[in-house]
């Protein structure tokens, strides 16, 4: 690509992610409401303890796989929202990807996290700012980052990681994903204080924002999901990522980034029933028996419905 994505005009950027989106066959949009989540929770003892032994390990896991190969970079913000987008993700992509013939791999998964985390911090945090240069020319040419900056060089470590260990045709779509994430993550940044975005396109930035992260990571550790479980995933995704706005909306406004949330354009009810419908839509896609006990979705419906129900404030 001879022009790069950070002198695009944002209507340029539209049409590239549009292309992008097509050709991917992912949707720009979610259609799936539902009043409530049709997974009937368990509270036998055995189960809760389940649940809790899985938190724990994860949380082993971030610390000895990822919060300490990061956090030495001072101002790298591991907020609670990306905090918890990694033990979401730790939680339920396990049992989600060996139902499509897909095996979790714990290094792949670390080294993704890791690679996003910078990445994500080029985008939001001004401290590191000067890298989102480096990140456009290596993402849109598909080219590795030429630097001896020990933040590259981590970047680069974690990326190289999953290259070697995918097969070049998945690398390849993977980098595809990559793309769009980066488009979007533009977008998000343009900046248009005279011209606000329109909730469609708002909805479809976000949706690529956050819906092709955890796509991404699933299909490099499970290539063989077909469009629909692709689709399943990336609906989910978006809407996480509507969460996570929803944590950043104060900082997120003050560096000029628009989203849903702090845009006033979806509702408290209306992103209830959109989780519920895309979690349902996920238990069909995947055929998780709804009443079968399953400590995945079990303590992920409870964590959201104390978000919907705690202190979280309302849109």
């Amino acid at each position: 690509m001879k022009k790069s994505l950070l002198n695009m005009s944002y209507n340029e950027l539209d049409i590239l992610l549009d292309s992008l989106l097509d050709s991917e066959n992912l949707p720009k949009t979610i259609s799936y409401k539902d009043d409530t989540i049709n997974y009937y929770r368990y509270s036998r003892p055995r189960l809760i303890l389940k649940a809790l032994f899985r938190i724990i390990e994860i949380e082993f896991f971030y610390h000895s796989n990822i919060k300490k190969r990061v956090s030495h970079f001072k101002n790298m913000d591991l907020s609670d929202s990306l905090k918890e987008l990694i033990f979401t993700l730790k939680l339920i992509l396990p049992d989600l990807l060996r139902r499509v013939g897909g095996t979790f791999d714990i290094k792949i998964f670390a080294n993704y996290m890791i690679s996003a985390i910078l990445y994500d911090a080029s985008c939001d945090i001004p401290k590191f700012r000067r890298y989102l240069t480096d990140f456009d020319a290596a993402i849109m040419s598909n080219k590795p980052i030429e630097s001896k900056d020990e933040y590259l060089v981590l970047f680069n470590e974690s990326t190289n990681y999953i290259k070697k260990n995918v097969d070049n045709d998945i690398f390849d779509t993977f980098t595809t994903y990559m793309q769009i994430e980066h488009i979007s993550q533009i977008m998000s940044m343009y900046q248009q204080s005279d011209k606000p975005m329109s909730k469609e396109s708002l909805l479809k930035v976000t949706l690529a924002k956050g819906g092709i992260a955890i796509l991404a990571c699933s299909y490099i550790m499970s290539p063989r999901m077909n469009q629909k479980e692709k689709n399943a995933m990336y609906e989910i995704g978006g809407i996480l990522q509507i969460f996570e706005d929803l944590y950043d909306l104060e900082e997120d406004l003050k560096i000029g980034i628009q989203t849903l949330p702090n845009q006033k354009l979806i509702d408290y009810n209306e992103l209830e029933q959109l989780y519920n419908g895309t979690v349902n839509n996920l238990i069909n896609t995947f055929k998780i028996n709804p009443y079968h006990p399953n400590p995945a979705l079990d303590i992920l419906s409870h964590l959201i419905q104390a978000r919907f129900t705690g202190n979280i404030r309302k849109i």
